[in-house]
């Protein structure tokens, strides 16, 4: 069975439009089926954003702070590892590293669906992260 979504992580995104979630598929490689469950597919999306932020981070700006702060420790910990961060993992430590990746992704993918939807999929990535989803 895969990574499920919380009802509430799912609140959050049920709203997300359909263009913008096939976005995403496209931008993690993923094709998206002519008819679209929205829960399953952001859900099929996750295993391969984590594959991503494993290999590259997460591309964060000063204005994911609020949701970072938001975040119960344990998963502060799950985001500063898909971060790549040793040691003590603080907010303005896994802004930092977000920071080089978001500049990276304005070179490679500078209408990432991924750095739009990511305050939305942040609890759902850190907590995959958390329970090793994916390896």
């Amino acid at each position: 069975m895969g990574f499920a979504l919380t009802e509430e992580e799912w609140r959050l995104l049920s709203g997300v439009p359909i263009t913008d979630l096939v976005d995403l598929a496209v931008e993690v490689d993923l094709c998206a089926p002519a008819e679209i469950d929205r829960r399953a597919l952001i859900e099929d999306c996750l295993p391969l954003i984590l594959d991503r932020a494993r290999a590259e981070g997460l591309p964060m700006s000063k204005y994911d702070r609020e949701d970072l702060e938001a975040l119960p420790t344990d998963l502060l910990q799950a985001v500063g590892r898909l971060q790549g961060l040793n040691g003590e993992v603080t907010v303005d430590r896994v802004i930092r590293a977000g920071r080089k990746v978001y500049k990276r992704y304005g070179k490679l993918r500078p209408k990432s669906a991924v750095a739009l939807l990511l305050p939305l999929l942040l609890t759902a990535l850190a907590r995959a992260e958390q329970m090793g989803y994916g390896r």
